[in-house]
């Protein structure tokens, strides 16, 4: 791990371990801080381990995870993005019998696989035992980067799916946030990072395509770009009907509040956030990119080119003038998640796979 500040990757690895912590003996690694999540993980007595990684290459940390390995008793690691892969890697001059899964969920951009990470990958892609990728798009992107074939697999993400919310619930939590019982509210779900384009919905909701209609856009979570996404709100004219929301813990009940949920950006791997929407029982108008289109199509929402305000606008307009539509598509879209994108059938592969590594 990077670090367990919250996060989609790192919910999944708190998941992971709260959830095999009594069949295997877990603990986690951070090359970074520990985050706000770590503390929660040792209350549970989790060993929870923080390197702070400075800035630039520093292979002396491969011994730091070695030995962290050593300590817990590890025979396994299981790597989550790639630059954790590298340094796991490394430990394994000081401890050769370390097994590695590594998990790519992911891309920060949409660019095609770097010259770099081809020559790299000559030397790393036979470090790992297992490659695991969240969806078959990055799967076939890693196998572009030099990763053989036929050692990465797929194991979609998956959430605890939970209760469909109800009239009643849908009520109260839009009163909880000021909401009237007649506007249609879009949530989105993000990290406020540059790979999210957020500008594009933005731009969406101020299009000539949505002029005249009663829209709340929530956006919901924190990051880098808050500050000039909100200055964008304010120069789209648009800063009254999109509202920030910052970081929720109670995120699944906002969304019970949407009437559909909409998501702009340039690069996905499997996103938690539109899962967790599907769950909801909300439809989905999203990007085509990445794994996205593995989980959301025209029975569950509808699938726009990336950085295409007009067209994000256009299928936010077909759906928000439509409450059938939204009812057909939301039933559908929570029918999916259950029986797709569960967290058990998530955990029960990883630990399969962690199982195979280790025999």
């Amino acid at each position: 791990m990077l670090s367990l500040n919250p996060g989609g990757t790192e919910r999944l690895v708190v998941e992971l371990v709260k959830r095999l912590r009594g069949e295997l003996p877990m603990a986690v690694c951070c090359l970074d801080d520990e985050g706000a999540w770590g503390a929660g993980l040792r209350d549970e007595h989790v060993q929870v381990t923080a390197l702070g990684r400075r800035e630039g290459f520093q292979p002396g940390l491969g011994r730091s995870i070695a030995r962290a390995a050593a300590q817990h008793g590890a025979r396994v690691i299981h790597c989550h993005h790639y630059s954790p892969f590298v340094y796991a890697a490394l430990a394994r001059v000081w401890s050769p019998g370390l097994r590695i899964v590594f998990t790519e969920h992911g891309r920060l951009s949409d660019a095609p696989p770097s010259a770099k990470r081809r020559v790299a990958n000559r030397v790393l892609a036979h470090a790992p035992s297992e490659v695991v990728t969240v969806s078959s798009e990055l799967r076939d992107h890693l196998v572009a980067e030099g990763f053989p074939a036929e050692k990465v697999n797929v194991i979609y993400n998956g959430i605890d799916v939970g209760g469909l919310p109800d009239v009643a619930r849908r009520a109260q939590a839009r009163r909880a946030l000021a909401l009237s019982d007649d506007a249609i509210v879009i949530g989105t779900v993000a990290r406020l990072d540059p790979v999210k384009d957020l500008p594009t919905l933005i731009a969406a909701m101020a299009s000539p395509q949505l002029a005249g209609r009663k829209l709340t856009l929530l956006v919901i979570g924190d990051g880098s770009e808050r500050a000039a996404l909100e200055e964008a709100a304010r120069a789209s004219g648009m800063a009254s009907a999109i509202r920030f929301l910052g970081h929720r813990e109670d995120a699944r009940e906002v969304l019970t509040a949407c009437d559909l949920y909409g998501n702009s950006s340039v690069s996905e791997g499997i996103s938690l956030t539109i899962l967790e929407a599907m769950a909801a029982g909300l439809p989905v108008v999203a990007t085509r990119v990445g794994g996205t289109p593995e989980i959301v199509d025209d029975s569950c929402g509808r699938l726009v080119p990336s950085r295409n305000p007009e067209a994000l606008a256009a299928m936010l307009a077909q759906l928000s003038a439509d409450a059938a539509l939204r009812r057909r598509l939301g039933g559908e879209a929570r029918s999916r998640v259950e029986q797709r994108f569960t967290l058990e059938r998530m955990v029960r592969e990883y630990r399969d796979a962690y199982l195979a590594v280790a025999a």
